[in-house]
């Protein structure tokens, strides 16, 4: 399916999906929960039953094919069949030249869409770069009544993600920005009583608990990408009420207090001129239109529709995308015609006496893809020459082609007896990505020849589905440093979290970039039964592992024993003192204020600034004091990071 076929089909099905849902929504009165799901199906199912449609082959009784472009006609003698191959070389030649020379009106109707789509989602991202440019300004919020009310919603709600809050002058209703961040107006602190403070957070920590943000930037940039598709103007803005109403739902079931949040609402719409961001956002009054119908809400107390009744729409909506896959109209490309080849190449193509398997020979011109064919077929037949240079030059060559045509050969040199020709087929195989290579490259993981085991461990990480992992662990104990290696970076790669605990048993390994290895996948596999590995890893001997291992914990926010903290930030590596300090400000621990005191005069600028930023993490007054002494160093960065700081420390 070419993109302008693709292009049409989704108007096609985005009009049939947005269109039902709006007469749905629009003759019965749904719960918000429902009208949000019906919205968001029918918002990404038209992207993606095309495409379905095209990949069953499926052809439903409205398909419709495009008029494929007028050729000019044949001259008599050619179509009589009595004209010589040379003869029809020519007129081919002609027919191809003329047709494309005229552009093609799909391909101008293509380039305008993504001209005009290009230039919509600059615009979008512009006014959200205005957004982060008017919210500068904004501090963060670490102490005080909205810091403990946050902090005691989280606990009560069981919100386990982690949430910044901070505070600007430039807005003037609550937003929740991006996966972790709420911000609130100046105004919130002084105009809000304590309930009405509680009821607010408690509404925008619901927009990050249902990922509000992301739903509505994607839902802007298909606005923005489709506008030729108007119902997705309304599929957003539909969204955008749904996801208030919910989260006002969410906020009065947390707190149980619908009159404060209904309070709040009146206050902040009183704040309010216009909104002053610009772009669809999280907030809990950025449209003042929605305030009086969510005030009412509130204050009417009906419950939410049970968790049943939404399942029964879920069901009726997924069998309306599939009905669509099954029914809705499909827009196809005209099928390519054959051509004539300039060398007189004859080839195949589908008549009726060749779907009985007979077939009737056409020609085809291919130009200089003949000549492709060429060198790609002696190339193969070089794979059997019986020099072994010869072999390993013709695997390489193929891989660089990228000829599929080569896979099945290049996979049978996987047996020669060389072992380097064994290689250049495996670096040929990882180059042409074909995924029938994975279980023959799997194969030479047993190789006797390390540097093959070697290329087929980093021919294997060319994929991320469809690799067998049990031979890949059982090279954690191979007697080559490199080949642990990279088995336990394939393993990461492949995100094989079942293998942590071999993993894990690496960690006192001979070879120090094994162990930094391992440390690393580890943490990114995110694996809980390796803490302890990591953990142990912190006293290694080697610095680089000792550093890796505090950024794996930190990530996994693992615990670390505070005495272990403190002896990494006398550690002899400079970045590992570094890593340390910034760990103990992250985790706040008053324990390591002298020694953090010790590390403004540290030998290395970095460890000093890390210290300097680490007590602007710690509210406690040796912290401000030892922060106050810092303005007085003689490193310009540490001056600044204390003044920062201390702006931060109250």
């Amino acid at each position: 399916m070419t993109m302008f076929a693709w292009l049409l089909t989704y108007l096609i099905h985005s009009t049939v999906l947005l269109g039902l849902v709006w007469l749905v929504t629009r003759r019965r009165r749904l719960e918000p929960a429902v009208s949000e799901l019906l919205w968001k199906v029918a918002l990404l199912a038209g992207l993606v039953t095309g495409t379905i449609q095209s990949r069953l082959q499926l052809s439903p009784p409205a398909a419709v094919t495009l008029p494929a472009a007028s050729l000019p006609s044949p001259s008599p003698a050619s179509g009589a069949g009595h004209e010589s191959a040379l003869g029809t070389t020519s007129t081919t030649s002609r027919i191809s030249t003329t047709s494309a020379s005229r552009p093609s009106l799909a391909l101008l109707a293509v380039l305008l869409w993504g001209a005009i789509a290009l230039a919509s989602s600059l615009y979008y991202v512009a006014r959200r770069l205005i957004l982060v440019g008017r919210l500068a300004d904004r501090r963060p919020v670490r102490d005080g009544p909205l810091a403990t009310t946050l902090a005691e919603l989280q606990r009560t709600t069981g919100y386990r993600g982690r949430v910044r809050l901070t505070m600007a002058r430039t807005i003037s209703s609550p937003v929740a920005l991006g996966l972790s961040e709420i911000c609130v107006p100046e105004l919130a602190l002084s105009e809000l009583g304590a309930e009405q403070q509680c009821s607010m957070l408690a509404h925008e920590l619901a927009h990050l608990a249902r990922h509000d943000s992301l739903w509505l930037v994607g839902a802007s940039l298909i606005e923005r990408l489709f506008f030729f598709q108007p119902l997705n103007r309304l599929a957003r803005r539909e969204l955008e009420t749904t996801a208030e109403y919910l989260s006002d739902e969410w906020a009065m079931r947390k707190t149980g207090s619908a009159v404060s949040l209904a309070k709040c609402l009146a206050t902040v719409a009183e704040w309010i001129q216009a909104s002053p961001l610009g772009v669809p956002v999280a907030g809990l009054a950025e449209r003042r239109s929605l305030l009086v119908a969510r005030i009412a809400r509130l204050l009417d107390g009906r419950p939410p529709q049970r968790p049943a009744s939404r399942r029964g729409w879920a069901v009726l909506a997924t069998l309306g995308v599939a009905a669509t896959v099954a029914a809705a109209p499909r827009v196809s490309s005209p099928p390519v015609p054959l051509s004539v080849p300039e060398r007189g190449e004859e080839v195949r193509s589908p008549s009726p006496e060749g779907r009985r398997g007979q077939g009737v020979r056409t020609r085809t011109a291919r130009g200089s893809g003949g000549e492709d064919t060429t060198v790609v077929n002696a190339l193969i037949a070089r794979l059997k020459d019986e020099n072994a240079g010869v072999r390993r030059a013709a695997a390489h060559s193929l891989g660089q082609l990228g000829d599929l045509r080569a896979v099945p050969p290049l996979i049978v040199v996987l047996a020669d007896s060389d072992g380097e020709v064994r290689s250049a087929a495996v670096d040929a195989l990882a180059d042409l990505e074909d995924p029938r290579a994975i279980g023959p490259i799997a194969g030479l993981l047993k190789d006797p020849v390390t540097d093959v085991k070697r290329n087929a461990l980093g021919a294997l990480s060319h994929w991320e589905q469809g690799v067998p992992t049990a031979p890949v662990v059982a090279l954690l104990d191979d007697g080559d440093a490199d080949v642990r290696h990279q088995a336990v970076d394939l393993l990461e790669h492949l995100h094989a979290r079942s293998a942590g605990s071999a993993i894990a048993r690496l960690i006192h390994d001979p070879s120090a970039d094994v162990r930094s290895a391992v440390v690393q996948a580890l943490g990114n596999l995110r694996e809980q039964s390796g803490i302890a590995a990591i953990t142990e890893a912190l006293g290694d001997p080697n610095a680089d592992v000792r550093q890796a291992a505090l950024g794996a914990l930190k990530d996994l926010r693992a615990p670390i024993a505070e005495a272990t903290l403190l002896n990494l930030m006398k550690d002899p590596n400079a970045d590992v003192r570094q890593r340390a300090a910034e760990l103990a400000g992250e985790r706040s621990i008053v324990a390591a204020i002298p020694q953090l005191r010790r590390l403004i005069d540290d030998p290395r600028g970095d460890v000093r600034e890390a210290a300097t930023e680490a007590l602007g993490h710690l509210a406690d007054p040796t912290a401000r004091q030892a922060l106050q002494a810092a303005l007085q160093s003689p490193d310009p960065k540490v001056r600044r990071a204390a003044a920062e700081a201390l702006g931060q420390n109250r």
